[in-house]
């Protein structure tokens, strides 16, 4: 906060000055504060350190100061022999750039031209401003955050993949000035909003241009309690759901080596094996993957395998993560030095980031990065899928497990977890359907049958949920996870002391290799014994239990989702920063 204050001597005849010159004293006083203003802090336009400036241009540190010393980038200094006190203007960088753009044309202007003309073109989208409601000041301006938190966003997306186009001064620090000021958008995104039954909603709608229809809409409820950190929520899923439905697929395919045919036809095998989801066959996916790279060391796809297949092991409690995982982490960065550009390899290293670090941020990028380099690769949609409804960014989950389904449609597992990930959504009846589904294909999978147990809980069918457990093991041949399930099952159908039994022959069996933590936390939950249920997840958290990426969407935990106990694991594994307003 400054001033700018004139001061006369008391002796000045302020009476006398002629208004020819008191209008010419009076556009020095203005251009003065237009020059100085921005030099004392005041606006958005300054950056106070390098890291502020390197972040606005997208640049590490170096780079920036590298740019100063050769390029002439505009830095100013608090002091003359202070190089670490530095600040700079958008308004200057922003002419600087201009500056290079224009001699880095005049010298390559054909060259780039021809590039432009190759290159695939940018995905263009418009952002309208959103409508004042009516009669809602308090609405109105979480609505104007919603857009701008949107627009800044997709600025943050690969601008080669997309281009924002924001309407009627929608500008935001992000976001770069297109140079082709006419340039015509592709799609149009827009907002409305409503009232109902005293629920205020927003609905966005993204419109394909050219055909004048709606690629794409979503509607989501604010409420008056809603905090300043919503818009920021609401943004991230609606940038999710965009990049999903028109950005993901502008990547070019990228192509594999084959390797050697005695390594490639045992990588197959794996592929084949591991599909089957059960011990025996993800056991023997590892067996092949290993021959495989025995039979051609230089054969990048055969060390994904070994890492899924291990990261599968762990996830279906078979092999402990401490034992599986450090060997699946180590296949899948191999993978990578080998091609960098295997979309198979990226998807597996970040299937470790989900379920074994809980590293939100970097499975995400490792998603995204396998999808462009292969968005024909249906596991990397299907995995993101998983990452997506953890954060209960349940719209591109939906949208993230249909394109797997649309690459891979006759794929028991992924026909099973597009129920899961509607059940994770607390859509039990689109849940069911997706099961059903599977059994027409296979009535002996036995993770379709899993499923269908917990989401014939959900709805109050504890019956028939029951029988689908009792034939889960059995077709999974014992298994101490489905167990823990059915224990959970009984407690929600009243029958306490039953849960009760299986849990003490759960805790008491020498036999077992793997505890199932998780399950076991979720049956305490049932049976409103929460310190019990802290307990178990607090175990489950140290043993790595790769299950605890879904904590804070599973319905088993509904009822304890407010205690301090619950809360404070939540806080533990970093999902509660993904607490928020959830599409309908």
């Amino acid at each position: 906060m400054w001033r700018l204050d004139v001061v006369f001597p008391k002796s000045f005849p302020l009476q006398k000055i002629p208004f020819s010159c008191v209008d010419i004293m009076a556009k020095l006083i203005l251009s003065t504060v237009k020059e100085v203003a921005p030099r004392l802090g005041a606006g958005p336009d300054r950056l106070d350190s390098w890291k502020e400036i390197a972040t606005y241009l997208k640049r590490e540190v170096r780079t920036v100061q590298m740019w100063e010393k050769k390029e002439g980038l505009p830095v100013h200094r608090h002091f003359h022999n202070h190089l670490g006190t530095v600040f700079a203007f958008r308004s200057e960088i922003e002419a600087w750039g201009e500056r290079q753009a224009s001699k880095q044309t005049k010298n390559t202007k054909a060259p780039a031209e021809e590039i432009e003309a190759k290159g695939p073109k940018p995905t263009r989208i418009e952002v309208a401003p959103f409508p004042d409601p009516e009669d809602n000041t308090h609405y109105s301006s979480l609505c104007r955050m919603i857009v701008l938190e949107t627009i800044t966003g997709l600025a943050k997306l690969d601008q080669s993949k997309v281009r924002v186009l924001p309407l009627d001064g929608l500008q935001t620090a992000d976001l770069r000035p297109s140079p082709q000021e006419s340039e015509e958008a592709d799609y149009r995104l827009e907002w409305d909003s409503g009232t109902e039954s005293g629920t205020f909603s927003i609905k966005v709608s993204l419109l394909q241009k050219s055909m004048q229809s709606v690629a794409w809409s979503r509607t989501f409820q604010l409420c008056p309690e809603t905090n300043y950190e919503t818009p920021s929520l609401i943004a991230d899923q609606i940038v999710q759901c965009l990049w999903l439905k028109i950005i993901s697929f502008s990547g070019s395919l990228i192509t594999k080596r084959v390797g050697k045919t005695g390594s490639r036809d045992a990588y197959l095998k794996g592929r084949y094996f591991l599909s089957q989801r059960n011990e025996n066959g993800m056991r023997k996916a590892a067996t092949w993957f290993r021959t495989a790279i025995q039979e051609d060391p230089d054969f990048a796809l055969p060390y994904s395998g070994l890492a899924d297949s291990l990261t599968l092991l762990s996830f279906y409690e078979i092999l402990t993560p401490s034992e599986a995982m450090p060997e699946a982490r180590n296949a899948a960065l191999k993978a990578i030095d080998l091609n960098p550009d295997l979309a198979e390899a990226h998807a597996s290293l970040a299937d470790i980031h989900l379920h074994f670090d809980r590293d939100w941020e970097a499975a995400d990028r490792g998603y995204r990065r396998a999808i462009q380099c292969n968005p024909e690769y249906a596991l990397g949609y299907h995995w993101y899928a998983n990452l997506l409804a953890a954060k209960g960014q349940h719209e591109a989950a939906h949208i993230a497990i249909m394109y797997a389904l649309e690459i891979d449609p006759v794929s028991l597992i992924t026909q099973v977890w597009a129920g899961v990930t509607c059940h994770l959504a607390h859509r039990f009846d689109d849940a069911i359907k997706y099961y059903q589904g599977t059994l027409e294909l296979d009535p002996h999978y036995v993770w379709a049958h899993m499923y269908m147990a917990q989401a014939l809980e959900q709805k109050g069918r504890y019956q028939e949920a029951l029988l689908e457990f009792e034939t889960t093991i059995q077709l999974a041949g014992g298994s101490s996870c489905v167990t823990a399930m059915k224990a959970h099952a009984l407690a929600a159908a009243g029958d306490k002391s039953s849960a009760r039994a299986i849990l003490r022959d759960l805790r008491s069996s020498p036999r077992l290799k793997c505890m199932p933590s998780y399950d076991i936390a979720a049956t305490y939950a049932a049976l409103g014994e929460s310190s019990q249920m802290a307990k178990w997840l607090k175990r489950a958290c140290e043993e790595r239990n790769m299950k605890m990426f879904k904590l804070r969407q599973d319905p088993r935990f509904d009822r304890v989702r407010h205690c301090p106990e619950f809360q404070e694991v939540i806080q533990y594994i970093g999902l509660a920063r993904y607490d928020g307003i959830e599409a309908r």
